[in-house]
């Protein structure tokens, strides 16, 4: 097992295991897919809502700060504006996560802003780290964010990608860096 499945499976503070459920999800990148478990009990919260808006579609974009990420923004009727959820050991994101982030307009680090326009609008969307390096720089708490005793809460984890990940998917978001803007839909998945 490696170190990235282990830390996945360390779970709650209480030392139990994060048990996965039944539901699943598809993203479907620019005709390339892969499928993701919900950590129902481990964000019950934001997996609800999220299974609640989908399916969703966009264009996805690359991040470039925070190795192998891409992000589908959640806009309309699709955003979803979720307390700050998890109880998890692993603060740092990893290879295969899943996450929703969410901002208010005007407000950057947890305090609000004079104005900005490169904050001007809410910012709400789905992270999926599909590669290593994953999250460079990124945590589930950051000390600078306090007013928390562990930091606020900065991403929510809610979903794992299944291994293995298919390699095709993991081209096709490399290509984002390069290529720009593909259409992702996510959506729910089952079998059959």
């Amino acid at each position: 097992m490696s170190k990235h499945d282990l830390r996945r499976k360390q779970g709650h503070e209480d030392g139990e295991s994060v048990k996965r459920t039944a539901r699943r999800i598809l993203l479907d990148l620019d005709g390339t897919r892969a499928t993701a478990t919900l950590y129902d009990e481990f964000a019950p919260k934001t997996c609800e809502a999220a299974w609640n808006i989908l399916p969703v579609t966009g264009r996805a974009i690359h991040a470039n700060w925070s190795g192998r990420e891409i992000m589908l923004h959640l806009e309309g009727e699709k955003v979803l504006r979720l307390p700050q959820e998890m109880k998890v050991r692993s603060n740092f994101v990893t290879e295969g996560d899943i996450t929703y982030f969410y901002r208010a307009s005007q407000m950057s680090r947890g305090k609000q802003l004079a104005y900005s326009a490169q904050f001007q609008r809410e910012l709400s969307e789905f992270a999926i780290f599909y590669g290593s390096p994953a999250g460079e720089g990124l945590s589930a708490y950051d000390p600078a964010r306090t007013p928390y005793k562990e930091g606020v809460h900065v991403l929510n984890k809610f979903a794992t990608l299944d291994r293995p990940i298919p390699e095709e998917f993991r081209l096709k978001c490399e290509t984002l860096r390069r290529e720009g803007l593909k259409p992702l839909t996510v959506s729910r998945y089952s079998e059959g």
